[in-house]
C-alpha cells in the first residue's frame, strides 16, 4: 500500500552514502535505523567525523514525501507516523514501530528531507546485510556552499572533491504516485532557474535519474 500511494527509490548496489557524527563511530543494533546524506554538506551542522557507507546490495526506500514548494522538500513522516513533530523529535519506540512497517512491505528505509528543509536524508534499516563502513575519519570541509551579498551571487555552491555524490555514476531509480509528476518537473524547473543550480543533492540526483509514475489513488495511511 505504501509503495502505490507514495513510492519506491532504488538506489544500486554500490552506492555511497555518508553518515556524520560527533563521536567514534560503533555500531548500535538498538537502534533501529542509520541515518545518511549523499554528501556530507547536506547535514546543516557539520559534525567532526565522518563515515562513508558502501550499499551491499540494491536497496528499496519508501519515497516519503508529501510536496515541494521552491527548493523546499516537506516529509510524509508526520502524518505516516501521527508524529506532530520534528522527525527528530521522532522516539525511538516509534521508530521501531515504522521499521516493522517497513519491512513489511519489504523497503529497506525511507528517502525523505531533513526537517521539511532542502536537503535530502536516507534512513536505513540498520542491518549490517544492507551496508558496509568503508571508512570512519575526521570530516574535511572540502566544499563551499552557495551565498549572496545585497542579492548578488557572489558564490555558487562548489561541492568539493573528496566527497562525490554516487548517483552521478550510479543513476537512481524513482517508481513513484503519478501525483508527483507536475511537482518533479516544477522542482526541477524552479532549480534550474534559480540563482544556485544544482545547490542540493537532490538537484543532483534528478538530474539523470530514472523516474517511473504509476497511477493509484491518494489515502490517508497512519
Amino acid at each position: 500500500m505504501l509503495e502505490s500511494v507514495y513510492g519506491s527509490v532504488i538506489l544500486p548496489i554500490n552506492s555511497i552514502v555518508y553518515h556524520t557524527t560527533d563521536e567514534e563511530f560503533i555500531n548500535r543494533p538498538e537502534k533501529s535505523l542509520l541515518f545518511c546524506t549523499f554528501h556530507p554538506s547536506e547535514w546543516e551542522g557539520v559534525n567532526e567525523y565522518v563515515v562513508k557507507i558502501k550499499l551491499k546490495r540494491e536497496l528499496k526506500l519508501l519515497f516519503m514525501i508529501s510536496s515541494f514548494h521552491k527548493h523546499f522538500i516537506y516529509s510524509s513522516l508526520d502524518n505516516l507516523s501521527n508524529n506532530r513533530n520534528y522527525m527528530s523529535k521522532l522516539s525511538e519506540k516509534k521508530r521501531k514501530c515504522f521499521v516493522k512497517k517497513l519491512k513489511k512491505e519489504n523497503f529497506d528505509g525511507w528517502f525523505s528531507s531533513i526537517e521539511n528543509k532542502s536537503q535530502i536524508e536516507i534512513a536505513i534499516i540498520n542491518d549490517n546485510v544492507l551496508y558496509s563502513v568503508i571508512s570512519f575519519e575526521n570530516l574535511r570541509r572540502n566544499w563551499r556552499n552557495g551565498n549572496n551579498l545585497n542579492n548578488i551571487i557572489t558564490k555558487k555552491k562548489n561541492w568539493g572533491n573528496i566527497y562525490d555524490i554516487s548517483s552521478i555514476n550510479l543513476p537512481i531509480t524513482f517508481n513513484i504516485n503519478d501525483r508527483y509528476k507536475n511537482m518533479i518537473e516544477e522542482y526541477i524547473k524552479y532549480g534550474l532557474k534559480s540563482k544556485y543550480p544544482y545547490e542540493y543533492a537532490l538537484q543532483i540526483i534528478l538530474h539523470n535519474a530514472k523516474i517511473n509514475y504509476h497511477k493509484a489513488k491518494f489515502i490517508n495511511i497512519d
